[in-house]
């Protein structure tokens, strides 16, 4: 009888044990969160010689995400539902003699694989960490990760009959923000 009062005594205490652990308050819903994954590249240009050359100028940034504040700001036309996994935000920035302004744009994958450009999300592992093929280049990022690679090259270009030399570097990023909450986004209205 004492072994078996003691296994029940023992039984009774993992159930009550667990029970505080492991209840249903304490358990995040994963269709609440998303991967904010974010691919960005800037050229920006300095003179060596010769005049100013003409500035090509952009101009339509449609997002902002605040790393420290987890919040994402933008135009989205996507619907923010259970079935969102990953956000996916791109675009460029120009500066010095290789221009100026920046534009961006985001958008909702609910099906991987996916792919924008020169980009193509493989896979999204349950913690957040993704492969993705860039430029025809197989990577992978943990959550909190960053991929840069930055070039270097001489532009020249002829302006009214003299040569305008500029040095342009080039940096092309890819950062995983990882898992973030849905509540979070805000929808900027035009």
């Amino acid at each position: 009888m004492r072994i078996r009062f003691g296994s029940v005594l023992l039984l009774l205490f993992f159930m009550i044990f667990d029970g505080c652990l492991f209840n249903d308050e304490n358990e995040e819903d994963p269709a609440d969160y998303y991967v904010f994954i974010e691919q960005h590249s800037t050229s920006h240009g300095d003179l060596i010689s010769g005049p100013e050359p003409p500035l090509l100028q952009i101009d339509f940034p449609t997002y902002n995400f605040n790393p420290e504040t987890k919040t994402l700001k933008g135009l989205i036309d996507f619907e923010i539902n259970d079935d969102l996994k990953v956000i996916f935000g791109s675009g460029g920035c120009l500066s010095g003699t290789a221009g100026g302004g920046c534009a961006t744009g985001l958008s909702g994958i609910y099906q991987i694989p996916f792919d924008r450009g020169n980009f193509e999300l493989l896979k999204l592992e349950v913690d957040g960490d993704v492969i993705f093929m860039y430029k025809n280049e197989v990577y992978s990022l943990a959550v909190g990760e960053e991929w840069k690679v930055a070039n270097t090259r001489i532009d020249t270009i002829d302006v009214k009959g003299q040569l305008s030399i500029s040095e342009i570097t080039d940096i092309d990023r890819i950062s995983n923000f990882g898992s973030l909450k849905k509540e979070g986004i805000i929808i900027w209205e035009w």
